[in-house]
């Protein structure tokens, strides 16, 4: 979808971008390289932007790109850039602003930083990706991190997908938009909401309960590794809304990472004894 995408270039918003598509030119390389496609003063400017965004995707420079795509259409760089890609999400004491447990997904698996095990990795990991995608992550995840790790290297481009799901008429938290897309957790953290997550956490702070830690951070992995095909639904909806003619995503499974969230699970149960 990123190679059909006009807007933010130079005097392309929603409707002058839709004019592109209606004219036929549905992606960077329909675009005429002479004569006339919206005005005089518009048509060197768009071919001179289309040239600068053909050099950034060659390069993957995520960081250009974000410099002139709206943030409400980052979304469209997906699934170009599937493994520059993570999903985040964070759970807090619930009293401040705490952080007990991080987990990101990404093309390499699932990983868990825990309050009082190794949270201090989390900053080097996440600035390995380009892309980072959360839900309600612009509201609570990164300004919590942003306070917690002063100097923080958040990615360039952050999809959120609470705004994503609102923008396509789908409104409330997590885990009522996965009941509703048909979404299920396995049964171990099926139920469990933020406040359990609080709970969870003060168990083990207070008694030591190695059971609540494992159960908190398990919730914590799978509310960062629902978020992938949360996008996947998004993105292919938005394109379908567009009317541009591009492949969808195959919805991600659940499956292919049970293994490594049971591997994670276990060395933190042997850590934590």
């Amino acid at each position: 979808m990123i190679t059909a995408t006009f807007r933010g270039m130079p005097g392309i918003g929603p409707s002058r971008e839709r004019e592109l598509w209606e004219k036929g030119i549905r992606s960077w390389d329909d675009l005429p390289e002479s004569g006339p496609i919206l005005s005089p003063r518009l048509d060197e400017r768009l071919r001179a932007a289309v040239n600068e965004a053909r050099e950034m995707l060659r390069r993957r420079d995520l960081k250009a790109m974000a410099s002139w795509l709206p943030v409400n259409e980052r979304w469209r760089l997906w699934p170009r850039f599937t493994a520059e890609t993570c999903f985040l999400d964070i759970e807090t004491d619930g009293d401040s602003e705490t952080v007990t447990a991080i987990s990101l997904f990404s093309e390499e698996g699932p990983r868990a930083f825990v309050r009082g095990f190794d949270l201090d990795q989390f900053p080097a990991a996440l600035a390995r990706y380009g892309i980072v995608v959360t839900f309600n992550g612009a509201s609570f995840d990164l300004p919590v991190l942003r306070r917690a790790f002063p100097g923080l290297e958040v990615p360039p481009v952050h999809v959120d997908l609470r705004f994503l799901f609102q923008r396509l008429g789908q409104r409330g938290g997590l885990k009522a938009l996965e009941k509703k897309l048909g979404l299920t957790r396995p049964g171990t953290v099926e139920g469990v909401d933020g406040w359990e997550a609080v709970k969870l956490w003060r168990r083990w702070s207070a008694g030591r309960d190695v059971a609540a830690l494992c159960r908190l951070v398990e919730y914590n992995l799978y509310d960062a590794i629902q978020l992938r095909p949360l996008l996947e639904i998004a993105y292919n909806r938005l394109v379908e809304e567009s009317g541009v003619e591009r492949p969808r995503c195959a919805i991600w499974q659940r499956g292919e990472v049970l293994y490594d969230v049971s591997r994670i699970l276990l060395r933190l149960r042997h850590a934590a004894l």
